[in-house]
Formats: C-alpha cells, structure tokens, sequence
C-alpha cells in the first residue's frame, strides 16, 4: 500500500520533532503526535514507545521504510506539521504519562481536536486535564509496547474490533477456557467460546463455520485429549484452510497439533484449580493482543495482494487512494473501479463505507472466499440492493475480466 506514516515525538521544552516512513501496511496515511506530561519517566517512556512502534512495524515484513519529511523533521511547534492540513489522513495524539505528573510542556496538546489515546501504567492512575481525561485510556502492566495492538487497530493496519475463536475440549480445560474467555472479554475482545456462544436447538456446524469465518484468530487449547474430538479436527482444517491467524496453548505438556510450528505455541501449566495465575494470564493477554493484531492485518494484506497481482497480470495499472480502496480504470477508460478488500465476512459498514467514499465510480468488495448459508443469503441481499457490488476472493479472475476483458 501506497501510505505514508507522520511521527512526531515531543522534546522536553514543548518542540516537535518529525519522521516520515513510507509505506506504512494501512490503508490510509496517518499522522501520530506522541506527547508526555512534564517528568523524566513519562519523557523516557514515550520515546520507548515511539522506538517500538517503529521497529514493530517493520518487523510486520513490509518495505517500510523512513524518507526525509517535506519540513526537514526539524523542531516545530505543536499543530504546526503540514500532515495535519491533509483531510483524508488518519490523525492521533498519544499521551503517555508515567501515572504522577499530569501537566504539560505544550499546553495546546489541550486543543487537539482529533483521536486521542492516553497510554497509562495499570495501578498509577492519573486524573489528565481535559480534554485529556477520555475514559477509554490504554494501560500497559509489564511494558509499554503491550499498548501497540491498539494503536494497529486506531491507524489502520488491524482493526479496532477484535475477534477470537477459543478452541478446547470440555472435558479437559472448561475451566481455563472460561477463564480466558472472561478475561479477554474484559479486553474488549468478541470471543466464541461454544458454551457461551450457542443456543439451544441452533444448527451446531452451520454455527461453528458461521463463528470461525468471522474471526481473526483461532487459540487452540492442546490438552490430553484435545485432538480426539472430531469438531476440533475441522476447527484445525477451515484454519488452515482460510489462513486464520493460529495460536497453540499447550497444557502440561499434551501432544500438539501437527500443522502448528512452535513458533505460535506457547506451553503453559494449569493449577490445582485448573486455571493459571493472575501474572501469567496478563502476560497470556499481551501475547494474544499482539498476535491477533498481526493476524488480521496479514489476512488482509494478502486478499490486496491477491487483487494487485491478478489486476497487473492483466496490464490494468493499480493504486491505493486516500480512503484504503484500490483504484483501476477500465480497459477503454470509461469507468473507474473502487475496490474495498475486507478479510473477514463484510457487513453493513462495510457497504456504508465504500458508498460513501466513492461518490463516482462503480464500487466492489471483495471478500473471504467463504461464508455460511445465512451470511451468504444476508450478504447478496445486501449487494443487490446497493450500489456496491461483491465478489469473493475465488471470484477475483471474474471482477478482472469485467475491469479489462
């Protein structure tokens, strides 16, 4: 993608500093101001956070890179970068403070008018004047880079709403199933966990596909007779298969899926209770957090990239535009084509959304190859009755034939 990243990190007297990255794997440019209350551990933690930030974009494996900004990156004054004059970018003030001080080098941090993140230490709570003092805060308990994920999902490279499936055997782990399914709810996460999530009399399987095309990830809790259930042997198949993002709990040391290298396992050991502690589940929550995050950006990142290819292969030029669509022309030149690839099942917004930022022009999503009977029903009224069309991404050779046959 064609986006381009504006990172300000505040100095001690209230200056800016600027850095432009290039490429940065989100639909839309963005711009980040990252300022600090007035200590030397609030100072310390944001340029921490910044360093991170950076590194784990690049780790994602894209050519991000840095480039020089049209200001030099030289020391500014607060409002005073040329990105926030640029009405299609993302735009966001991160807040860090070390949980005791609460005022400001710069006061007019306080007349941002756009996204804000404060980024606090759990257990330091801060009362940041307004308009600072939003409720929904971002707390971090071992290292500020816990706080990453959200800012993925704020900027675009994920998404805000987030979305696991936890796989287990009753049987064997009811108990931390539960447990993680009330913790990573508390986090803002929509869990499946199939005895909370289904009611009675519903079609099991036709649920359970339903569920699991939805989501972004899918946590495998490999316990002693984990891998004996049937349902879990398909749980593994459509992951596999739809290329959702995999994370394997192994319990005490039970046998392992196959299909699942060590790299995305992490080995745990229940207590008595059956469950973990308190300090090992908020470091089990942090890695999760960050995974899924990947999950969904690399689901998405591969469904553009499978576009772009086919489109090229034909010889139509491509481009990303201000809104994260990608625009083609037509073979006689006639008619553009605003294409929204989404990776999971689109819903509503995603029609509202390629309505409303393609106001000429014939627009088209494209999504997960599959959906359930009921989605797939829902999702073709939705089509027929809008001005945006959809393809699936096994009909992807079809949309770029109509583009340039």
């Amino acid at each position: 993608m064609a986006s381009e990243l504006i990172i300000q990190l505040q100095n001690r007297d209230g200056t800016f500093n600027c850095e432009q990255f290039n490429n940065l794997p989100s639909p839309k440019s963005a711009y980040i101001a990252i300022c600090f209350t007035d200590s030397i551990q609030s100072e310390q933690l944001a340029i921490d956070l910044k360093t991170k930030l950076i590194n784990s974009i690049t780790n994602l494996g894209t050519s991000f890179f840095p480039s020089r900004p049209p200001c030099g990156g030289h020391a500014v004054s607060f409002n005073g970068c040329q990105a926030l004059g640029i009405p299609d970018n993302l735009k966001l003030l991160i807040v860090v403070t070390d949980g005791t001080s609460n005022s400001f080098a710069e006061h007019s941090v306080l007349n941002w008018a756009y996204r804000t993140l404060p980024v606090i230490e759990a257990g330091k709570p801060v009362n940041l004047p307004y308009p600072l003092n939003i409720p929904n805060a971002v707390f971090w308990n071992t290292d500020i880079d816990e706080v990453i994920p959200t800012i993925y999902g704020l900027i675009g490279i994920s998404e805000e709403d987030q979305r696991i499936f936890i796989s287990y055997k009753r049987t064997d782990t009811s108990v931390f199933a539960e447990q993680l399914f009330d913790r990573l709810n508390h986090e803002g996460f929509e869990v499946f966990l199939d005895r909370f999530s289904i009611e009675p009399g519903v079609n099991f399987q036709n649920r359970l596909y339903q569920e699991l095309a939805d989501k972004a990830m899918i946590v495998f809790l490999e316990s002693p007779n984990f891998l004996s259930s049937s349902w879990i042997q398909l749980e593994i198949a459509f992951a596999k298969k739809y290329r959702l993002g995999l994370l394997a709990l192994n319990i005490d040391g039970a046998k392992k899926i196959s299909s699942i290298d060590d790299e995305y396992r992490i080995n745990l050991s229940l207590n008595a209770a059956g469950q973990i502690s308190a300090s090992m589940l908020d470091s089990l929550v942090v890695d999760i957090k960050q995974k899924h995050s990947v999950a969904l950006y690399r689901m998405r990142n591969y469904l553009n990239k499978n576009i772009v290819a086919a489109l090229n292969g034909k010889g139509v030029l491509t481009r990303f535009d201000n809104n994260g669509f990608i625009s083609v022309t037509n073979h006689s030149g006639t008619a553009e084509y605003k294409i929204w690839a989404t990776p999971r099942p689109p819903k509503v917004n995603d029609y509202h959304y390629s309505d409303i930022s393609n106001p000429i022009g014939e627009k088209v999503i494209v999504g997960p190859k599959f959906m359930e009977e009921k989605r797939e029903i829902l999702n073709s009224w939705l089509s027929g009755k809008s001005v945006v069309e959809f393809y699936n991404e096994g009909e992807i050779l079809n949309l770029v034939k109509l583009i340039h046959p």
